[in-house]
């Protein structure tokens, strides 16, 4: 199974956009790779599954300091115990953002409709995360503040699930 790179874009379009603007930081792409299954490869990750016309997961991963120095901008003026509190909802909207607009561009064409999950968040050393065991487009972003890695394993689906109902082929167990 290959990943198509027009439903790519509009995630790698989307991520460039929302960190640039909400962090206020240039935003460049970096590498790109195919893996055979996605492999975060940094410290913070943030899953995202989408059902629909697609089906599989996206997933953001940064390095934690990287994800601390995002917040600290996003949260401005909060309290280090306030910041503390909201830092795994902060990344998460972050990644709500991102992919509501990719899935916004991807359902623009009439009769295909893209839905998503609640983000799963993992932070640290150690972690087990099990997601979907199919090959992933990775693409590197650039920013001041370090990289950020996008993971995008969708395949195309013949008939969408049901309206309502999410495939267990996109939830996340951390």
């Amino acid at each position: 199974m290959k990943v198509n790179a027009r439903h790519v874009n509009p995630f790698v379009e989307a991520a460039m956009q929302v960190v640039g603007q909400v962090a206020g930081i240039e935003v460049r792409r970096g590498h790109l790779a195919y893996k055979a299954r996605v492999e975060p490869s940094f410290g913070v990750s943030i899953v995202i599954g989408i059902y629909g016309f697609l089906n599989g997961q996206v997933v953001y991963s940064l390095d934690g300091k990287l994800a601390e120095r995002l917040v600290d901008r996003l949260l401005e003026g909060k309290s280090p115990q306030e910041k503390k509190i909201l830092f795994l909802d902060c990344l998460g909207e972050v990644a709500n953002m991102i992919t509501g607009n990719a899935t916004g561009l991807l359902n623009r064409d009439p009769g295909k409709v893209l839905n998503i999950t609640t983000p799963a968040i993992a932070s640290g050393t150690n972690l087990s995360v099990h997601l979907v065991s199919r090959p992933a487009l990775v693409l590197g972003l650039i920013t001041q503040l370090g990289p950020i890695e996008v993971s995008i394993a969708v395949e195309e689906q013949e008939t969408p699930p049901e309206l309502g109902s999410v495939p267990d082929s996109v939830l996340c167990e951390v």
